[in-house]
């Protein structure tokens, strides 16, 4: 399945944000980052802010995505944490160590944003994070566990809180965003 914009073209002149949700609806946690995006795609976003789903083909987003200044990436991450534990990775740092992170379709998602990359010169100066969610069930249902449920409200509040803070000029000084709240 190819990835499918929830949201109007982004408006160049304010550098583009894309909030991309990964995951299979069907597969219980494994669909957090659907889960997540699906909300937020019902919130009034700024025109600079693109919301993607992209279900479990984070390769098809290379057709989709023009010049981001900053991509945030939403998907089921196993780390070994409790279930519905928050993980936020800096796409630069995770490329200088020794990643043994994957997503929860057992492709390490370092390789595949490496090799986004290589293949998309439009991604060369991009910002990306990676936010991931613990899973605690991966089983064929398209319900999320009460923990990973939780987590829901704390993602929203770090892609909205990142989103306000890179909307205005003024508050683009790095701040640091507590996911904790």
């Amino acid at each position: 399945m190819s990835a499918t914009f929830l949201m109007k073209k982004a408006d160049k002149s304010c550098g583009n944000i894309t909030i991309v949700g990964v995951g299979n609806r069907l597969l219980g946690d494994e669909g957090v980052g659907l889960h997540i995006t699906d909300g937020l795609s019902q919130i009034p976003m700024p025109s600079h802010v693109n919301i993607i789903d992209c279900g479990c083909d984070l390769l098809s987003l290379i057709a989709c995505i023009d010049k981001p200044e900053r991509i945030i990436i939403i998907d089921a991450i196993r780390a070994g944490g409790k279930p519905g534990e928050i993980y936020s990775f800096d796409f630069r740092r995770l490329t200088t160590a020794k990643v043994e992170m994957c997503s929860a379709h057992q492709v390490k998602i370092v390789d595949v944003l490496r090799l986004m990359k290589l293949v998309c010169p439009a991604l060369t100066d991009c910002e990306i994070v990676v936010i991931g969610v613990e899973p605690k069930t991966m089983r064929l249902s398209s319900d999320l566990s009460k923990e990973v449920s939780q987590s829901i409200v704390k993602v929203t509040r770090f892609v909205l809180k990142e989103i306000w803070l890179r909307s205005c000029p003024r508050r683009k000084e790095k701040q640091n965003v507590d996911m904790s709240t």
